[in-house]
């Protein structure tokens, strides 16, 4: 069964609120999860989802890897669209850096 759950981005009066998604073990028992975190102008994704369809699509996304929430804004970025790189996100910024960004 899907999570969904509310996530705080950043600490203090520059913190954001965030939508987490989680479908656990989406291909059954002993696999990955499907994380997105969907932020005010775009959303983290895990390596499930596609960077090349989301930028097809005009997409504001960033690819984390992680198996929870905390991983995926902890972690490094492993990717982005063109327009998440317009909107300031680097390739050294963790998941939660980039998500800071997307809730300008």
């Amino acid at each position: 069964m899907a999570e969904f759950k509310t996530l705080t981005i950043g600490t203090g009066d520059d913190a954001t609120k965030a939508e987490g998604i989680m479908v656990p073990e989406l291909a059954g028992e002993g696999h990955a999860s499907l994380i997105v975190v969907r932020c005010a102008r775009g959303f983290l994704m895990c390596g499930y989802l596609s960077l090349e369809k989301a930028e097809q699509l005009g997409d504001v996304a960033v690819r984390v890897a992680g198996a929870s929430f905390a991983d995926v804004l902890a972690n490094k970025i492993t990717g982005m669209t063109p327009k998440a790189a317009e909107l300031g996100v680097t390739p050294d910024m963790t998941g939660e850096q980039a998500a800071a960004v997307l809730n300008r």
